[in-house]
């Protein structure tokens, strides 16, 4: 089985008490929960997330954080850490993007007198898409809506749905029965993770976030295959 599997690649004399350091992304930390969740009851591994906007994660890194995964909300991000010689990199979904608030209608999107909370897009991958999203031609009589960023997409949607602003563009896996927005609208919202550190919990872990069975559970939450 799965489990077995992992469970046999701890060395001889070596117990499951060391943790696992993860970073992910604000999207995805809501799926990479549970998922961390029944991966520590069933391996007796210990895993520690710590969630932010895929820029502040970055940035976190490189001032020494000691995390061990990178789970981001882009493909840049990690090939930048890749090309530092910092470990490799793989594709672990394809985010999509929602409308949630008013009627539902995209066509929303052109109304200026609706304002729409979005991710910060200097540090947000999602932000940079909704960004494309509100640029497009159809929606340039509202360019003088008022957009609220937040810090990543979860205080995006926090702004929203506590009535701080009308209209966000947030992940699918935040808001999965909202208006998608159709991908072709913005560029690929391509998650790549990166491993940071080799040990036999680490290799534990990705063996679990690949198999079978969290490939379904990461795509029942919102998310498209890879590429």
């Amino acid at each position: 089985t799965l489990i077995l599997s992992l469970l046999l690649l701890l060395p001889p004399g070596v117990t499951a008490a060391e943790p696992v350091r993860v970073a992910v992304a604000a999207n995805f930390r809501s799926t990479l929960a549970p998922i961390s969740a029944r991966f520590e009851r069933e391996t007796g591994y210990r895993v520690l997330l710590s969630s932010a906007s895929t820029g502040v994660l970055y940035s976190q890194i490189l001032h020494g954080a000691p995390f061990d995964l990178f789970f981001a909300a882009d493909r840049e991000t990690p090939a930048r850490l890749v090309a530092q010689g910092r470990g490799k990199s793989y594709c672990y979904a394809t985010g999509m993007l929602v409308l949630v608030g008013g009627s539902g209608e995209l066509a929303q999107l052109a109304d200026p007198g609706l304002s729409v909370a979005i991710a910060n897009p200097e540090t947000a991958p999602y932000g940079a898409a909704a960004l494309q999203v509100l640029s497009r031609a159809e929606f340039t009589a509202a360019g003088d809506r008022r957009v609220i960023r937040g810090n990543n997409v979860a205080q995006a949607y926090q702004f929203w749905h506590s009535g701080g602003t009308d209209l966000a563009l947030v992940p699918r896996a935040l808001a999965p029965e909202a208006t998608p927005i159709p991908t072709a609208w913005h560029q690929p919202i391509e998650q790549h993770a990166v491993s940071l550190r080799q040990s036999a919990a680490v290799d534990a872990y990705l063996n679990w976030i690949r198999s079978d069975t969290v490939r379904a559970q990461i795509h029942n939450a919102g998310y498209l295959p890879c590429p």
